[in-house]
């Protein structure tokens, strides 16, 4: 025979979870999840109303979906509603029109002023009845007062109390999947939530004040701590990604990626770079096809899409010499700041060769000069920029601010030379870009921080210098999402270990 939950059941379990007279509760529920309850989601509320009394308040959203025991409240005599276009609640009891008034004057959904905030001013509880904390809208209060960089800016039109509509906009909105589950063990660890079984359901009862104390601890020493992990969540990738970026703000460098290596597919690229907290490219190839040869009609969309997107170019990659006045027409047209030259190989004689390099370096200034954009030498192996001697050597007798190094301090280690121990500190200097690559001295290339090219340590010594110019994401091993991610993920580990 079935069991059938009662009053008496729900009282006595609300009871023994710690709720009494004159408490303010906020309740997030489902009526299936209790089993058979006699009398049905009226059953409910009255063992609510009996246990806070008269001096006490129940709020629930509204409206809520499916949420039987919610509707059935809401229409109730005496229940009061606020008016918002996202978060609206009924509120029935002493405190009902103080937590409801005013909620669409708010400039945010769950923050100060609202219901929310206000329940937690208050010392008021949540009540989870058969749901977890992916029902629990407060954490989303916690999410406002850590102002945390992925809640966005939206606009919502709703139908005030007279009946106009009216638009408003909520600032600290809060975004698409979290992680709210993951709080659970910390708000047993913490004590301030405890669950009892009700019927079938297990209900939790949260000390809201001590729940958003809790909550700003764990936000402060973690932003990202109420997103998940799973790098196929799209939502949280895209999260993280915003704390990356806002992370980014305080440095006096800017984080880049060169695009072939991200993905040949431009809004592929951009959605693995915003993940990356990156908003700047280093173009060289789209489509699987080079910068130079995209016709007209594909620049204009890259344009737009790059700028509807927030992302900005930084510069481009050249392949050949002859292609250097289109490259720098290209770069003017993105806004970027640098072109990045062909390698010049050399074969026997490299005296002759560097010779000849310089030469054609002069005439290509004057070119890039005139369009004001910086040309970058490349230390490359098998090159006339092979080593670091040979690149002082070359910025030493062009000697103009429109030449400048793209260092790459895994091509240095694969010469021999330690980027940070070995390389003179003036040739750092003289970088407009650094590539976060990485090998060992054999050859083989590394994940940035696992090779033999001192990655951790230029890093540091030129954040102390407040270098002004790109960490250039490159990776050499291979393209693509997962391993341009891993890439990523090292140089973020980098950073925080420093």
């Amino acid at each position: 025979m079935e069991y059938v939950v009662t009053k008496n059941d729900i009282v006595s379990g609300l009871r023994k979870l710690g709720l009494k007279k004159g408490d303010i509760v906020l309740v997030h529920s489902s009526l299936s999840s209790l089993g058979k309850v006699e009398g049905g989601p009226e059953t409910v509320i009255q063992a609510l109303v009996e246990v806070v009394g008269r001096t006490g308040t129940i709020m629930m959203p509204y409206p809520l979906g499916n949420a039987t025991i919610a509707k059935v409240f809401s229409s109730m005599k005496g229940v009061i509603k606020s008016i918002h276009p996202t978060h609206s609640v009924s509120a029935l009891g002493a405190k009902a029109e103080y937590l409801t008034r005013d909620h669409d004057k708010m400039p945010t959904a769950c923050g100060k002023g609202t219901p929310f905030g206000k329940l937690v001013d208050l010392g008021g509880y949540i009540l989870l009845i058969g749901v977890d904390q992916d029902r629990n809208t407060t954490l989303h209060t916690a999410e406002d007062y850590a102002d945390l960089p992925y809640l966005s800016e939206k606009e919502f039109k709703y139908v005030d109390a007279n009946g106009i509509e009216k638009t408003i906009v909520l600032k600290r909105f809060p975004g698409p999947h979290r992680n709210f589950i993951g709080m659970d063990r910390i708000f047993l660890a913490k004590k301030i939530m405890k669950i009892e079984r009700i019927g079938n359901a297990m209900v939790r009862l949260i000390d809201a004040k001590k729940m958003i104390k809790v909550c700003l601890d764990e936000l402060k020493n973690n932003p990202a701590a109420f997103l998940c992990e799973n790098p196929n969540c799209a939502d949280c990738v895209m999260q993280r990604g915003k704390i990356k970026e806002a992370r980014l703000k305080k440095e006096c460098f800017t984080p880049s990626a060169t695009s072939s290596r991200v993905a040949s597919e431009p809004e592929e690229m951009l959605k693995i770079l915003q993940g990356q907290g990156i908003k700047t490219i280093e173009l060289d190839a789209i489509w699987d096809k080079p910068i130079t040869k995209l016709v007209p009609s594909e620049i204009e969309y890259l344009k737009e899409l790059f700028a509807k997107n927030g992302f900005s170019v930084a510069g481009i990659s050249c392949k050949e010499n002859c292609e250097l006045e289109k490259c720098l027409d290209i770069a003017g047209f993105f806004g970027g700041k640098y072109v990045v030259l062909p390698p010049f190989a050399f074969l026997q004689d490299i005296q002759k060769q560097k010779q000849q390099f310089l030469e054609s370096l002069f005439s290509m200034i004057e070119i890039a000069k005139k369009k004001n954009i910086v040309l970058l030498i490349e230390n490359r192996p098998d090159t006339v920029c092979a080593r670091s001697s040979d690149c002082l050597e070359i910025l030493g007798k062009v000697n103009s601010p429109y030449l400048k190094l793209a260092f790459n301090p895994a091509n240095f280690a694969i010469a021999g030379e330690k980027p940070f121990g070995k390389v003179p500190p003036k040739l750092r200097r003289r970088a407009f870009v650094v590539y976060i690559n990485d090998a060992l001295f054999s050859g083989k290339p590394q994940i940035p921080g696992y090779g033999n090219a001192e990655i951790k340590e230029l890093i540091s010594i030129l954040r102390c210098w407040c270098f002004p110019g790109y960490f250039c994401l490159k990776p050499e091993t291979a393209a693509g999402k997962e391993i341009f991610n891993c890439e990523a993920n090292a140089f973020w580990h980098l950073l925080e270990t420093m």
